[in-house]
């Protein structure tokens, strides 16, 4: 049995209001059947009442779908070969109906179905034979066929956005998880080493305090020192949470490898934006950290950093003289599982983007050189700022 819940919209389809509205075309028929016998008339009234139910029923049911739409197609072929060729145009309500039919071939057969109407009445009537009546109805008949096909398309299209929604709110939530695996990475890699700075040096001061005044005071002046570049540390972890981008993270490149004494060359337009803002910001994070690795690991004289655009895809290439991976001799790609734990966080953030990186080393003093590739691929404004700006 069909249960019609009134207040319960469908899960497609244009709303109620929408479906009812379209009833008010049911004055032609009604007015076809005011002009006719009472008898006649009474049962053609209680015909579109019936009619009219089950056009409403097939847009707020999905069960049975198939036969409200035989049922309708069975009522305007009815009402045609009883009353007159004018009727026709109730097919305005079934075809609709067709496009929100699960199956592609349930939908083909009610065309199929409906087709054969056209067909039937306009052989009835001898409709082909006369040209008034068929320009007065052959455009209502093109229009009724061609909309279950727009509907169809239509339905497809938004069920494709629903699902690229729900692609780009877990590509955002994965996003987000992982900046905060990042921050905790960059807590522990920065403040963590400093605290266990400051500790050995706290201990050491109170070991020479009385053997040694003048070598403790100089220690407590480092430990202050050290405080002081970890609390700027922290300032600027939070500072640049929500600006991290490929430009900003070349020009703190520079400024780090200047420190360290390791000259920088660019290549390529590094300075630019890579892609959208969510490939921007990760590529942006991957170089923080493949710089960090240069600086901590290398002891390299010299960084070459180059960024190259291809057509489906962006390049960033990281490449040191220092002393290279002992381990990945031969300068072939170094395996997955090697590295530490910052090659790995930016193989997981690479990851969410169908993104890769690949890193080589040749032997000792050889250096390494990583190619960090992400494709473009453009991304829903939702996940962009997800990206650009939490």
């Amino acid at each position: 049995m069909f249960r019609f819940r009134r207040s319960e919209r469908p899960r497609e389809g244009p709303p109620a209001s929408f479906t009812l509205v379209w009833l008010v075309y049911m004055a032609f028929p009604l007015y076809t059947l005011f002009h006719r016998p009472l008898e006649e008339r009474l049962i053609g009234l209680g015909f579109v009442a019936i009619f009219a139910f089950i056009y409403v029923l097939s847009y707020r049911q999905e069960s049975g779908r198939l036969t409200l739409v035989m049922v309708q197609i069975a009522f305007v072929a009815l009402a045609c070969f009883r009353y007159d060729e004018n009727f026709l145009y109730m097919a305005f309500y079934p075809a609709p109906v067709i496009g929100l039919l699960k199956s592609r071939r349930d939908m083909l057969f009610s065309m199929s179905v409906l087709l054969l109407l056209y067909g039937s009445v306009f052989q009835y009537y001898s409709l082909f034979s006369d040209s008034e009546k068929m320009l007065q109805l052959l455009p209502a008949v093109l229009v009724m066929f061609s909309m279950p096909v727009a509907m169809r398309l239509g339905r497809r299209s938004r069920e494709l956005r629903e699902r690229l929604s729900d692609a780009n709110e877990e590509i955002a939530r994965l996003t987000r998880q992982e900046e905060r695996q990042r921050i905790s990475r960059d807590l522990h890699d920065t403040l963590g080493h400093t605290l266990s700075l400051i500790t050995l040096k706290s201990e050491l001061a109170e070991k020479l305090i009385a053997k040694n005044p003048e070598r403790a005071v100089q220690e407590v002046r480092d430990i202050q020192s050290t405080s002081r570049a970890a609390l700027k540390q922290v300032r600027e972890l939070v500072a640049q949470m929500n600006a991290v981008t490929l430009e900003s993270e070349v020009a703190s490149a520079a400024r780090i490898l200047e420190a360290a004494g390791i000259e920088l060359r660019t290549e390529g337009e590094v300075g630019a934006r890579a892609g959208s803002p969510i490939i921007d910001n990760l590529l942006g994070m991957c170089l923080r950290e493949a710089v960090t690795n240069v600086v901590k690991h290398s002891r390299a004289r010299s960084c070459v950093i180059a960024l190259q655009e291809e057509a489906d895809k962006t390049v960033l290439t990281i490449e040191d003289d220092g002393v290279g991976m002992p381990e990945a001799a031969g300068r072939v790609p170094v395996a997955p599982g090697q590295g530490g734990s910052g090659l790995q966080g930016m193989r997981d953030r690479l990851r969410l983007i169908e993104g890769s990186i690949r890193y080589e080393s040749g032997a000792e003093g050889k250096g390494t050189r990583m190619s960090i590739t992400a494709p473009k691929v453009a991304k829903s404004v939702a996940v962009e700022r997800s990206a650009s700006g939490r």
